[in-house]
């Protein structure tokens, strides 16, 4: 792109760079009009891809007041009243001291940057920077649902119809004919054809309000084109975002080998279905299991690993590496045969370091049984797009089936073996004892992480609603609860709310802990509960799920307090290189900031479940969903004592949950 060979994109120059994208993809509308659109197109949407992105509102920094409210709000629930005290009497003090000017200075700087918003740079270099392994830390795994079609869960054929798929997705992005991602409050009003005409007659500049004038709210799409092409690069403190749209090879790993053949023929079509099936057929048959295989070494430490890749590409392997950088995405064809979803878990979050790679900004694994999930690195982007793009896929491998039982695997262009490449990697004595040493850090990281997932089918979000509760708030409630029970103290919790309503947005906290959560947990474990008091648990619930609902609109707002302070602590130390004000030292700040529960939601028919790992040693990592008719979690932790008996009481809280409102008539409230 812009006439380079690669485009290197370092966090803090994302926004420049990612016009320079947009400009490569438009530039390549005309050449796609001769492609058989049918195969090669997921979508052929009406509206351009980026048509709302221009006029996309800018996010907004709180208030320095409000911030400091929402920041006391959140911490006294968690402390004692001595401690809330003397937290408050230190935030008050950075409120009306050192945190005017430092807060001045960030919206004087944001406001001469028109193209980013304040939080873009401190939130990329925290990724970026940041020096444990990204394995456990950082990527989470989302698992796909089976495909209702049993014959379909077969490897090769999986992995072919995921390919297929995700290239047309790809496609579509790149010729901007992919739907632009909207969300519609009157969807009757607004997911109509008329709709789609009208705002693509509107300029750019001003489509975000045409969309606004029928309650449909146009979501930040900028980290997309990061889906594809897209790796994360190890560097001496701080690591490299490197994205190159010109290649168009895969990458697949299989047995700790890792392979290469292209996905587009001379006409630049997607290869037909036959021949994709049959690249993967003949990866599957080929090979034994790699000796060393360098996997495992981007697990490591971010430094060590830089260290370590520098010594590989001195060795001669720079070109390898580069093919493996520069595929659109990653394919995992794993060995195991598990099902349990516990065990698929553990399989998808981390899994055989030697079949992996996970620096590639989103890895496909199979395994033997065509169960499936994505694991994605996460500094370059967040949910929104990840979960699109998983959504987008997964219905159009059920409903097209390009690879079926009848298909079988052909190829007639020549030796497949000049397609199919197999990488070969120069290693002296130094990398294959760096390889050895990374592979049994893994072991040792990775045996110490529990996992235990739960599905209850008693009720979902359409019960729930019976009674005027937020199905997000009945969750983090529980959640809430059951902590309570097992180990009687409340703690740090944190959910990620999306701010892609606003240009480049990234991600706000919510703090699902309460004093309403509070009341509720205390009640619920000091009272027998039975029809006598289920009104008043209800009622409480109903006070949960009003303040939550609150705070999940203020964080998709960007009005949360975490990313406020977050870019004051980042201005003070990382820019101005002052000494580190005694408010974020503070225990009140560090308190809150040691996010013992640490959740995200997952509500999505096409999930079986998704995960990460706990974020303090001495924490849990919750992956929820609730959806129509159930509900469940996959839940992560260091200690397997404390993860049953915590699990147990969440199953036992759910059930409490239900009875409760089972038995009382009270209705939704007006």
């Amino acid at each position: 792109m812009g006439g380079t060979k690669y485009n290197r994109l370092l966090g803090n120059k994302y926004v420049r760079n990612y016009k320079n994208s947009l400009a490569y993809l438009s530039s390549t509308i005309k050449a796609s009009n001769s492609k058989t659109e049918h195969y090669n197109y997921l979508q052929k949407s009406i509206i351009p891809t980026y048509h709302f992105q221009k006029s996309l509102q800018k996010l907004k920094i709180p208030k320095l007041d409000d911030t400091f409210d929402r920041y006391f709000r959140a911490l006294k629930p968690l402390l004692s009243p001595a401690e809330y005290d003397q937290a408050k009497k230190i935030g008050k003090k950075f409120q009306n001291g050192e945190a005017i000017q430092l807060d001045k200075e960030v919206r004087e700087l944001d406001a001469k940057n028109k193209s980013s918003n304040y939080i873009s740079e401190p939130w990329f270099d925290m990724y970026l920077t940041a020096r444990e392994s990204i394995v456990l830390n950082y990527n989470p795994f989302i698992t796909f649902a089976a495909d209702p079609n049993p014959q379909q869960m077969n490897q090769a054929i999986r992995a072919s119809n995921f390919l297929i798929s995700a290239a047309r997705f790809m496609n579509s992005l790149r010729v901007c004919k992919l739907k632009p991602e909207i969300f519609h409050l009157n969807p009757e009003k607004s997911d109509t054809v008329m709709f789609e005409r009208l705002m693509r007659l509107l300029p750019e500049s001003v489509s975000f309000y045409g969309a606004y004038a029928f309650n449909a709210y146009p979501l930040d799409m900028s980290q997309y084109f990061r889906l594809f092409n897209s790796t994360r690069i190890p560097h001496q403190n701080k690591d490299e975002l490197m994205t190159d749209t010109s290649k168009n090879h895969m990458l697949v790993l299989h047995k700790g080998n890792f392979y290469t053949f292209p996905v587009f023929d001379e006409q630049n079509n997607i290869y037909k279905p036959e021949e994709i099936y049959a690249f993967f057929t003949q990866i599957l048959s080929s090979g034994e299991r790699a000796e060393f295989s360098l996997g495992a070494l981007t697990a490591e430490e971010r430094n060590s690993w830089a260290s370590v890749r520098d010594h590989l590409e001195k060795l001669g392997n720079k070109e390898a590496l580069n093919q493996i950088d520069t595929a659109l995405f990653c394919i995992a064809l794993d060995d195991c045969e598990v099902t349990d979803p516990t065990e698929m878990s553990h399989e998808f979050l981390y899994g055989d370091p030697t079949n992996r790679w996970f620096d590639k900004s989103n890895t496909i694994i199979i395994n033997k049984n065509g169960h499936a999930a994505v694991n994605f690195e996460h500094s370059w982007g967040d949910g929104v797009a990840v979960l699109r793009f998983f959504n987008e896929v997964f219905d159009d491998t059920v409903k097209k089936e390009f690879v079926n039982t009848k298909t079988r695997p052909s190829f007639s262009r020549g030796n497949i073996e000049n397609y199919v490449k197999k990488l070969e990697f120069n290693l002296d004595d130094k990398a294959k004892s760096s390889i050895r040493k990374a592979e049994e850090n893994y072991r040792i990281a990775t045996s110490r992480l529990n996992i235990k997932n739960f599905e209850q089918d008693s009720f979902g979000r359409k019960f729930a609603k019976n009674f005027g509760l937020s199905p997000d708030s009945i969750m983090q409630s529980g959640i809430q609860v059951a902590f309570y029970k097992v180990f009687k103290k409340f703690v740090a919790t944190y959910e990620s709310a999306s701010t892609s309503a606003f240009k480049y947005g990234r991600t706000e906290t919510i703090r699902p802990a309460s004093m309403a959560t509070k009341r509720l947990a205390e009640y619920m474990y000091n009272k027998k509960i039975d029809e006598s008091n289920s009104a008043e648990v209800i009622s409480l619930m109903q006070e949960c799920s009003k303040y939550h609902n609150k705070l999940v609109k203020e964080g998709a707002m960007g009005q949360g307090f975490d990313r406020h302070l977050f870019a004051l602590k980042y201005h003070a130390t990382n820019r101005k290189k002052q000494p580190l004000p005694e408010f974020f030292s503070s225990h009140g700040y560090k308190f809150i900031n040691h996010n013992i529960l640490s959740t995200s939601t997952l509500a999505y028919p096409n999930i079986l479940n998704g995960g990460f790992a706990p974020v303090v040693p001495d924490g849990f990592g919750i992956g929820y969903r609730i959806l129509e008719k159930n509900l469940g979690a996959c839940v992560s932790s260091y200690s397997l004592s404390e993860l049953k008996e915590f699990v147990d009481a969440l199953e036992n809280t759910y059930d409490q949950f239900y009875d409760i409102m089972k038995k009382t008539p009270i209705k939704k409230k007006n």
